[in-house]
């Protein structure tokens, strides 16, 4: 039986610096990524759609590297592809093999039948200033993070079921023979394979071990199970494995009572006209027929049971039911509910919040709010109760409650920005589906990936709200990995000749571990009381931290690693079996590298430190000639030292560091740390240190 796998941008070009910082050194917006092919295992493309289209950009020579075919779409004969799409491939051979495929809903081409292919790909790749138009409104303009990228379609994601791992297979396996330079990947593991207890060697990982030994770039969604620990469903060195973070823009709304009091909440709608209150009604006083109490009115899914007259021109009251968090209710049927009652707006109160619920501002036409906080709703039924008179059977006699919505259409810029989400997995890493903690490092690089913008399959389905849309606003670590692939494919536009390695590495020691008013990096975590609070974040949460695209293009040193290597990572991890090694790779074992540790990756992990450990590393400068000096620090059960203090590297050649950790005390939890290099011409190199000491 083939286990299944899950699926896991207007104003982010700005917070990440890319149209003053980056794409100027290549040439401007329209040269940014230029002949980079970007692949996406994914659910397809919506090849129509404007952020794809090259009826407004310079045409596209042909891409003589890249050998994928394109599929025609069997309905309407015409080709995917069009000089920006280059190839377009779907891959069903297990999906229809487990009876799952249904061509109906699932198309058998490479059509985006859910909508998150299309998302993912414009975020990446997507045609810069495309202006995201929905319910009348404009949000801004969106952009890929390099528009100028190529986009290769695989599609192995479908919507309901998801995929099959061998499908996805056939999907990478086929990109990287096409020869795509970087992978986009949004979809990991469901659930532990029954075929090899490793991590890096369930068939995902094993697969794109052999995709890096072609040269390509894999970036890897982290998964959505946080903020529990060792959620991750990205294990393995090779891979660019990416966190979700919350940037700097919220969009908020507020709700003003009769009784003066204001209600905040979310609300991406306009506001009830300025300087006019309005009745509120709730939805269970103005229905009908009593006898329909079988649908839940409260949620205001169905006109049909509202009475039209009373709540003409008033405010609706709607609760906010489990039917939401499922997907079988949603904000989108409530505005069309309101409207077509003549409503002026709606309120949706949240009035008990289930651990893990996450509220995302919806668009809608009409003024409406979602009050999220369990407080607030609480008020807001208070003043609606004592404010409507009752006869003795329940009736409301009068409706005298009165209330207006604000404007929620601007966003707001916060200075707290980037945040680790709540949702977004979290480390430590795991070797072997024991759980047994790895001597790697997961995260490797955070991104944005909340309340994103891009582009939408009018025939999606995997989010009611955005059903017919052209464009979508949604959250998860599935957008934050293409974040990752375009800015991969503007650094390797730079440097062509660079590894996966090279170009990881590059991302990871230039990323920052502080928010923009200059404090450390904090992550969302559950809280007993209200839906979350904020904690101090490590690099179980982010990996190296945040990735700054301007100064990944110029990193000074590297940290190199290729197939070899890794196939050393993988003989020197414990419990792993050289026999299983040599089935996936066909290569015989080479014990040489002593300790997985010893990998050269751009940061070090010792989950068992007895004693003392010497770890190396070697760097590559990749600039002109300049002087590093080496620093440490790191909490104080684990002491930490670096030999030499300081080391001199022509422009490309490369030297030997070493960094001796030593267990002071035994804490039962991790110690943080870092290894900064600082070079002479004022190049930073940081990489983060994890350890837990225990006595001998």
């Amino acid at each position: 039986m083939d286990w299944k796998v899950r699926k896991l941008t207007t104003h982010t070009p700005e917070f990440l610096g890319l149209p003053t910082g980056v794409w100027p050194t290549g040439g401007g917006f329209d040269r940014a990524g230029e002949d980079i092919v970007i692949g996406f295992v994914d659910s397809g493309i919506y090849p129509h759609h404007p952020s794809f289209a090259t009826y407004n950009t310079e045409p596209f020579g042909p891409c003589l590297k890249y050998k994928g075919k394109c599929e025609v779409d069997p309905d309407t004969k015409k080709e995917f592809c069009n000089g920006k799409i280059v190839g377009a491939q779907h891959f069903a051979e297990a999906a229809k093999a487990a009876g799952a495929f249904n061509p109906a809903i699932h198309f058998e081409s490479p059509l985006d039948g859910d909508g998150h292919g299309s998302h993912t790909a414009a975020i990446a790749a997507g045609n810069n200033g495309i202006p995201v138009r929905m319910h009348g409104y404009e949000f801004g303009k969106a952009s890929g993070m390099a528009p100028r990228a190529r986009i290769a379609v695989y599609k192995a994601l479908y919507r309901i079921f998801g995929g099959f791992v061998a499908d996805v297979v056939a999907a990478i396996d086929q990109a990287v023979h096409d020869g795509v330079d970087i992978l986009s990947l949004s979809v990991g593991p469901n659930s532990p394979p029954a075929t090899t207890k490793i991590t890096y060697l369930n068939p995902f990982d094993a697969t794109l071990l052999s995709a890096v030994k072609a040269g390509v770039f894999v970036a890897q969604a982290a998964g959505n199970g946080g903020p529990f620990p060792k959620t991750l469903v990205s294990y393995s060195p090779w891979i660019a494995t990416v966190a979700a973070a919350i940037d700097d823009r919220r969009y908020k709304n507020h709700l003003t009572l009769g009784n003066g009091k204001i209600l905040a909440g979310l609300g991406l709608s306009p506001a009830t006209h300025l300087n006019r209150t309005y009745t509120l009604v709730a939805a269970n006083d103005v229905l009908l027929d009593s006898s329909v109490s079988k649908y839940s009115p409260s949620d205001c899914q169905r006109p049909d049971v509202l009475n039209k007259r009373l709540v003409e021109g008033k405010v609706l009251l709607c609760g906010y039911s489990f039917s939401f968090v499922v997907g079988t209710a949603s904000i989108k049927k409530v505005s069309q509910t309101a409207r077509a009652l003549g409503a002026a707006g709606f309120v949706l109160a949240v009035e008990n919040i289930s651990p893990g619920s996450k509220f995302d501002p919806v668009p809608v036409g009409i003024p409406g709010i979602l009050i999220t906080d369990v407080s607030k709703s609480m008020d807001l039924i208070d003043y609606y109760n004592t404010s409507t008179p009752r006869d003795w059977t329940g009736r409301v006699k009068s409706f005298d409650a009165v209330g207006s919505i604000g404007d929620g259409l601007m966003p707001l810029l916060y200075k707290s920005a980037p945040e680790v989400a709540l949702f977004s997995a979290r480390g430590p890493n795991i070797r072997d589906f024991s759980f047994q903690d790895a001597d790697l490092l997961k995260p490797d690089i955070l991104a944005p990936g909340s309340l994103i913008w891009a582009a939408w399959s009018p025939n999606g389905t995997d989010e009611p709200n955005y059903v017919g849309e052209g464009f979508a606003m949604i959250s998860g670590t599935s957008m934050a990995a293409p974040h990752i692939a375009g800015i991969s494919a503007l650094v390797k536009q730079k440097h062509p000749n660079w590894s996966p390695a090279a170009i990881k590495s590059a991302l990871m020691t230039t990323s920052t571990t502080m928010d923009r008013a200059g404090r450390p990096l904090k992550a969302q975590q559950f809280s007993e009381t209200e839906a979350m609070k904020l904690v101090s974040a490590t690099p179980f949460d982010y990996g190296s931290g945040h990735v700054n695209p301007r100064a990944a293009l110029d990193p000074g040193l590297i940290f190199d690693a290729g197939y070899e290597d890794y196939l050393g990572f993988l003989c020197t991890t414990a419990g792993i079996n050289v026999h299983e090694i040599h089935n996936y790779t066909n290569s015989p074992c080479n014990f040489t590298m002593g300790h997985p540790w010893n990998l050269n990756t751009p940061s070090i992990t010792i989950a068992h430190l007895v004693g003392t450990k010497t770890v190396t590393r070697t760097v590559t400068n990749v600039a002109e000639e300049e002087t590093y000096t080496i620093t440490a620090r790191m909490d104080p059960a684990v002491a930490i030292e670096t030999s030499p203090p300081a080391m001199t590297l022509r422009s490309g050649s490369s030297r030997k560091f070493s960094v001796t950790l030593t267990s002071r005390s035994l804490t039962g939890t991790y110690s943080f740390g870092e290894v900064l290099l600082k070079g002479s011409r004022g190049h930073k190199v940081r990489i983060p240190v994890v350890a837990m000491g225990y006595q001998r």
